[in-house]
């Protein structure tokens, strides 16, 4: 019994000893960076995500100043689309969209943003709209 004790003794001092350095390479996601890697931001689309539309024509969102705008990839529906970016002055980029045809056929439409922070860190968001003629 006293080797039996002694054991589960050593596995748990084992366990205690090496969970933190598990921990550590454990988590974090977001594309290798690290706890200090701060991912790309999208936001303020117009229209804004989940809204209702008659048509999409186009959109734009403004994404965040530390976005490496040379990766970014935009989509609509799975098919890439080319954005028109200008800075702005507080470091972020607006990104403007214009379909050739626009978007009449009901049901939702997906907008994706990928792209890579500034520190390496990769970004994705979607947005929906619902096409409602």
């Amino acid at each position: 019994m006293h080797n039996k004790n002694l054991s589960t003794m050593i596995t748990l001092l084992s366990v205690l000893t090496f969970s933190p350095t598990l921990l550590a390479y454990g988590g974090g996601g977001g594309g290798g960076g690290g706890s200090s890697c701060e991912e790309a931001r999208f936001y303020k689309e117009q229209p804004a995500n989940n809204s209702t539309v008659t048509a999409m024509s186009g959109f734009t969102v403004v994404a965040s100043d530390n976005t490496d705008i040379q990766t970014l990839d935009v989509q609509v529906n799975g098919e890439k689309v080319e954005p028109v970016i200008t800075p702005q002055r507080s470091g972020d980029s607006l990104v403007e969209v214009k379909l050739a045809t626009p978007i009449t056929t009901p049901g939702k439409a997906r907008i994706t943003f990928r792209a890579k922070s500034k520190d390496g860190c990769a970004a994705f968001q979607p947005f929906y709209l619902e096409i409602q003629p």
